[in-house]
């Protein structure tokens, strides 16, 4: 059974849209730690978990850590509509989106990592956004917008070809922290984002250990989203209790040429190794402006149905959309069409 998996924010953390999700078909719970810290969301997860009890639904938590990713530090949106150009400064400092030129803080660099040139290319989000650098003195870089979309808060940037994924290898002091405040918790799995090597599986699974001592272990679950990720993909998924396929940051490191390829190599890993799948980002956003979904997103998500992956996971769709139950009711009427077994199994059982 292939289960639909929403990510948990501003538009359904009530009680009631949480209970309206589970009751339009949500089995899975994805919570993300890159805004919010873990035992903040540890309480709301416990309330997940008694909602779904008093419905007599089941239900499973997931946590995901948001790994080395570069992030931009405002606070406030910033409507590129007006600006010309704008400044990124590298420190992790407060940004100030006020006034004739615009600066962003950037956080996730270290001393040693090299800054992005002049002529470099900056995506923000999923892509939604673009800048382009056009000089660099310092930790600063002078940038001019390639669109005109509003930039949100604390978004995650990449920089394609600029081969900064192998600080994905290393857990995070805040994913550290992360790991270590599981235990106890309601969560039933981990995710790790960026996940490179089956090396930095086991080490997440050390702490975990470490930190739960006789008690269950919550599943480790490695998310697939770079080009190095894909090409490793059979030893991580060997190692690990699933995989997360996160298509927004591997069509940003792979190019749109190789996507599809990378994808195929993630799949087919996760399915040889006979691991549970999840497959997110930009499956049924276009609801977010138009009544009807657009036909790519409606034959992506058809297909993978088809092939049973485990799980299709909402993102923006629920945790920042005007109706969440719209996108899940949705989704959920597709598995029935071209999924429809109907045996639920759970996906993440605990370790003992």
């Amino acid at each position: 059974m292939t289960h639909v998996v929403a990510t948990v924010g501003p538009a359904c953390s009530s009680e009631e849209a949480l209970a309206d999700l589970l009751k339009a078909g949500v089995g899975v719970f994805r919570f993300t730690a890159s805004k919010t810290p873990v035992d903040r969301l540890s309480v709301l997860a416990g309330t997940v978990r008694d909602l779904a009890d008093g419905l007599d639904l089941p239900v499973e938590l997931v946590l995901d850590l948001p790994g080395a990713k570069p992030r931009l530090t405002n606070e406030e949106y910033l409507d590129l509509a007006g600006v010309t150009e704008l400044v990124l400064r590298f420190d992790g400092g407060p940004s100030a989106v006020t006034g004739p030129v615009p600066e962003l803080g950037v956080s996730g660099f270290g001393p040693s990592d090299a800054l992005p040139d002049a002529g470099d290319l900056v995506v923000v989000g999923d892509g939604e956004d673009a800048l382009r650098i056009v000089g660099r003195s310092g930790g600063t870089c002078t940038a001019v917008p390639l669109t005109r979309n509003v930039v949100g808060i604390r978004r995650g940037v990449s920089f394609p070809g600029a081969g900064r994924s192998g600080k994905a290898q290393e857990l995070t002091e805040y994913d550290l922290a992360g790991l270590r405040a599981v235990a106890g918790t309601p969560f039933d799995a981990v995710v790790l984002s960026f996940a490179e090597s089956a090396g930095l599986v086991e080490r997440a699974r050390v702490v975990l250990r470490e930190s739960a001592g006789t008690g269950p272990l919550p599943a480790v679950v490695a998310k697939i989203e770079t080009a190095a990720g894909a090409a490793a993909a059979a030893e991580i998924a060997e190692a690990a209790d699933g995989i997360l396929l996160g298509r927004g940051d591997l069509l940003l490191d792979t190019g749109p040429v190789e996507f599809h390829a990378a994808c195929r190599q993630v799949l087919d890993a996760a399915r040889t190794a006979g691991r549970p799948v999840l497959v997110g980002t930009q499956l049924l956003t276009s609801l977010a402006a138009g009544w009807l979904p657009h036909r790519s997103e409606l034959a992506t998500v058809s297909e993978l149905l088809e092939q049973g992956v485990a799980g299709l996971m909402l993102a923006e769709e629920t945790a920042g959309a005007a109706d969440p139950v719209r996108a899940v009711t949705l989704l959920n009427e597709l598995r029935t069409r071209y999924a429809p077994t109907a045996v639920r199994t759970a996906l993440f059982p605990r370790r003992p």
